[in-house]
């Protein structure tokens, strides 16, 4: 009778484990990506980031809007989109926007060619008339399911702003502040200052003063900003660029990177640091601030009060390496020789 007992709470051990569900794996965040790819060449690397989440399946992108008001924008995120597998991303445009200059690394990238070959073969441009950047937001988040999107916000805030002021269209019947509240759960937004360290307008900010003002003013979910101060923490290494990508200046990112300033040097990691917080919040990469509400001042200049509101910033935790070493490895698809600690 014991070693039937025995027996039977053998058995009884093995079934039990064996019908207890496997962990489920955390669904992809469905991300849209609000950029102003053109001006800094920190955007470039946050798209990178976003397509290494994707290829592990932390994020899903839904379509990608373009803040900055130079046609040839769409050519250059059309062009690297294909090279990295999305040839079918929806893509919407900030027409009568700001920052219409064609600055330098746009155009170069598209314009290069090495051994007789180009390094972006784009299929689309502005004669393709795309969507008005806020009407595609519009479209993506009537077919999501609700509370289930990320804007991830690294540019202008002109395309958002016209989304919050929005009314009624063929693809939803809520306004523009409803459609968000019921769709949205979270703006990643880099903006803004919010320490004591800098005393100026971020730049961001002030390209579209008044959008920004009316995305603060009027976001109706969380909204947490990743200020100039963070970015400026982490510097994104120039030996990465010059060693950890197939191709060398044939690789656009890095004809990108090396055309936008004189190597070697190391650009703020801005746009970066709000797809990381995005994406990884549950990691604590940063110290977040208490629940408040920031306000956009006449100047530009960003202000904080706590207490009623759900916006926050992000706090400098004193892990400059860890948070670096997670950076390269995003961007670059390959593990840091020193693994950040958590």
């Amino acid at each position: 009778m014991k070693i039937f007992s025995s027996f039977a709470f053998a058995a009884f051990l093995f079934v039990s484990c064996n019908n207890n569900p496997k962990e489920e794996k955390p669904a992809p965040v469905s991300v849209i990506f609000d950029t102003d790819i053109g001006n800094d060449i920190d955007d470039v690397l946050a798209l990178q980031m976003l397509f290494d989440y994707e290829k592990k399946q932390k994020v899903k992108l839904l379509g990608i809007t373009i803040s900055k008001s130079y046609p040839r924008v769409i050519d250059y995120i059309d062009g690297y989109c294909r090279l990295h597998g999305h040839a079918d991303i929806p893509l919407g445009y900030a027409y009568n926007g700001v920052n219409p200059e064609p600055r330098r690394y746009v155009p170069a990238t598209l314009d290069t060619t090495i051994d007789g070959k180009k390094l972006l073969f784009p299929q689309r441009s502005i004669a393709d008339s795309l969507p008005e950047g806020y009407k595609l937001i519009r479209q993506l988040l009537a077919k999501a399911p609700d509370q289930s999107v990320v804007l991830v916000v690294v540019g202008p805030e002109t395309n958002i702003a016209r989304l919050l002021e929005s009314g009624a269209d063929e693809h939803s019947q809520l306004n523009g502040i409803d459609l968000v509240k019921q769709k949205v759960k979270l703006v990643s937004v880099m903006g803004g200052v919010y320490t004591n360290e800098f005393n100026f307008p971020e730049w961001n900010i002030v390209q579209d003063l008044e959008a920004s003002k009316v995305l603060f003013a009027q976001c109706p979910v969380p909204v947490v900003a990743s200020g100039f101060e963070i970015g400026d923490k982490f510097r994104y290494p120039a030996k990465s660029i010059g060693n950890d990508f197939e191709g060398g200046h044939a690789n656009p990112l890095v004809m990108s990177y090396i055309t936008y300033d004189s190597m070697p040097y190391e650009r703020q990691t801005w746009d970066l640091t709000s797809v990381l917080y995005a994406v990884e919040p549950e990691k604590a990469w940063f110290d977040l601030s208490p629940k408040g509400m920031i306000t956009i001042e006449a100047d530009g200049k960003s202000s904080f009060a706590e207490g009623k509101g759900e916006q926050q910033y992000l706090i400098y935790k004193n892990n400059q390496q860890p948070v670096l070493n997670r950076l390269v490895e995003l961007v670059t698809g390959k593990s840091t020789e020193n693994k950040d600690q958590h």
